[in-house]
């Protein structure tokens, strides 16, 4: 019986989070366009309710001007090879690849090798995520990513540019989490 409760739970709460992630969504704002992207490339509406219920809790600032389609093809490739992110894995994985993005961008790298890197990263982060152990599990998933960043960069030929990209996508995140702490204090 308590077990029914709790799917039920689980259930309303997944339908939530996914209804107000669309009123928070403005309509042409990036997580509006990436939700839009995950929707095309087949993710259903609880999966893309768990990720847009996470995304709520941090700020997309800084961002607004990445490539939805490559963080959505970038998601896409963990969920197609299996990769058990949870959603708050898959909100920072997707705010640092669009940030890594708008960096590659401004640096005039063109939007395929963005791409192509963006993938490798993703696959890099889920391969140490699995390789993780539960006591690891739970601390420093951002330094992971923006690891793994620079280490797809040095794989990809980027050197001579991944001190720039990751010093700029660093002074991002930073922001973004700046601006999501000053959210949550402001709603608390």
């Amino acid at each position: 019986m308590s077990r029914k409760i709790g799917v039920i739970i689980m259930g309303t709460i997944l339908m939530f989070g996914f209804g107000s992630a669309n009123i928070h969504a403005e309509e042409d704002g990036f997580l509006h366009r990436l939700q839009r992207e995950m929707k095309v490339l087949g993710w259903n509406n609880e999966e893309l309710g768990g990720f847009m219920y996470a995304a709520q809790e941090m700020s997309w600032n800084g961002v607004e001007n990445g490539d939805p389609e490559m963080v959505a093809l970038a998601l896409h490739y963990c969920r197609q090879n299996q990769v058990a992110f949870q959603a708050q894995d898959r909100v920072q994985l997707a705010f640092n690849l669009a940030a890594m993005g708008i960096e590659m961008e401004a640096l005039g790298f063109a939007r395929r090798n963005i791409t192509i890197t963006a993938i490798g990263v993703s696959r890099e982060v889920g391969e140490a995520l699995k390789a993780r152990t539960n006591a690891d599990n739970t601390t420093g998933k951002g330094d992971l990513i923006r690891d793994r960043i620079r280490d797809q960069l040095c794989t990809e030929g980027l050197q001579e540019n991944q001190e720039r990209i990751m010093e700029r996508l660093t002074n991002r995140v930073r922001e973004g989490e700046r601006s999501g702490n000053r959210r949550a204090a402001g709603a608390h």
